[in-house]
């Protein structure tokens, strides 16, 4: 294996040694070791953001360069969980034949390494004509993205293109859903489930019938090109009640909503509240509270774009097989980056499984391939006017 992919594979094994649990570790300690490695590389990388979520960025600017490539990728991971449902220790990066197991083998450490090492590269290409923008975010993983918003904030870059983190060699990812997320709260009133006299209000009741009343509405299984899997609408928590033979006086629902493109939050919201006011006005003891969670734009990159035809197209040649472009049904940082208009591959990477799950890995030859299809796939863009 050539020595490139060797320092590759073992700075990855170094990041995966320190933990950057999501709401367990601050990414202080990984922050500091891709901040010295980008600086032994003649770099001047800086430390941005919040103190307990520090982010590292790095502007390597070409002379008489014509573009500039956004590499992104984020610090932090989810946490470990179970330690004994784990085969080898999560955070000792253990090779066993072609994978490399460990928290963030995948998500998203393999791609740090690759990143800076690229990075590495193209710069010391003379032949390379572009600028080249490093990017490593904190805060990714608990979906408040506050890391990249604290780069886009602080220092607003422009790209040609911008290249995310996030592994999976079968296909290339240029879009996401969009998600937004509610909070629905009835209130009612108590009583005792045996009294002769006093019915109450019952606050699950009420929100059986909101249930009911939002799942007929079209949010769900609305597709569109490259979105074929649509739409979702979930409630996916729920509490309420204090005892059986109470009658509850109140009930919580959060509701997750993935959304597409031609989607957009106002027409949701104005769905929901509509459909909500008539629901009330056909049954006035229904009684509830709608609060606003969170929400995250959807993207679509234009999958005519040159950089998606051409990352294909090498890709395709390389790895001797075909490699549909697709967008991902879950969230990414992408969601941020679009709001400055800069295409994005989504993901794309090394061969890799049990991300968010014990026992997550990354299949370490596939490295070289991954590297050698960005390195040629950029080279080759910059060279095109």
């Amino acid at each position: 294996m050539n020595e490139i992919y060797k320092k590759i594979i073992e700075f990855t094994k170094k990041l995966i040694a320190i933990p950057s649990q999501n709401g367990i570790d601050s990414e202080n300690a990984i922050a500091k070791v891709v901040f010295d490695k980008l600086a032994s590389f003649g770099f001047e990388p800086e430390i941005i953001g919040e103190e307990n979520h520090p982010s590292v960025i790095c502007l390597i600017k070409k002379e008489n360069s014509n573009k500039t490539i956004w590499l992104e990728s984020c610090l932090d991971t989810v946490p470990a969980g179970d330690i004994s449902k784990w085969e080898f220790p999560p955070f000792e990066g253990k090779i066993v034949g072609n994978k490399m197991f460990g928290r963030g083998a995948n998500d998203s450490k393999i791609a740090i390494a690759i990143f800076c090492y690229l990075a590495k590269e193209l710069a010391e290409d003379k032949k390379f004509k572009s600028s080249i923008f490093l990017g490593f975010d904190a805060n990714e993983q608990s979906g408040e993205y506050s890391g990249i918003r604290d780069i886009v904030k602080i220092k607003k870059p422009k790209a040609d293109i911008c290249i995310l983190g996030y592994q999976g060699i079968n296909e290339i990812s240029i879009g996401m859903r969009g998600w937004l997320r509610l909070k629905i709260i009835t209130k009612g009133e108590s009583a005792h489930t045996g009294s002769r006299s006093k019915r109450g209000n019952n606050a699950i009741h009420q929100m059986t019938e909101i249930i009911t009343t939002l799942r007929r509405l079209d949010l769900e299984g609305k597709k569109e090109p490259f979105f074929e899997y649509g739409s979702n609408f979930n409630v996916s928590l729920i509490k309420g009640g204090v005892s059986i033979n109470i009658v509850p006086d109140e009930c919580e629902i959060s509701i997750d909503i993935r959304f597409l493109p031609s989607q957009n939050k106002q027409e949701i919201m104005d769905k929901i509240d509509n459909s909500l006011k008539e629901l009330k006005d056909k049954n006035p003891n229904i009684k509830y509270e709608i609060e606003f969670l969170r929400y995250e734009l959807p993207f679509l990159t234009n999958p005519n774009d040159k950089f998606v035809k051409l990352l294909q197209k090498i890709a395709q040649d390389k790895l001797k097989t075909k490699i549909p472009i697709v967008t991902s049904g879950a969230g990414s940082v992408g969601s941020v980056i679009t709001e400055l208009g800069i295409p994005i591959i989504n993901s794309f990477g090394c061969e890799n499984d049990n991300d968010h799950a014990p026992n997550e890995w990354v299949n370490i030859e596939s490295v070289p391939k991954v590297f050698e299809i960005y390195k040629e796939s950029l080279k080759e863009f910059v060279a095109k006017e």
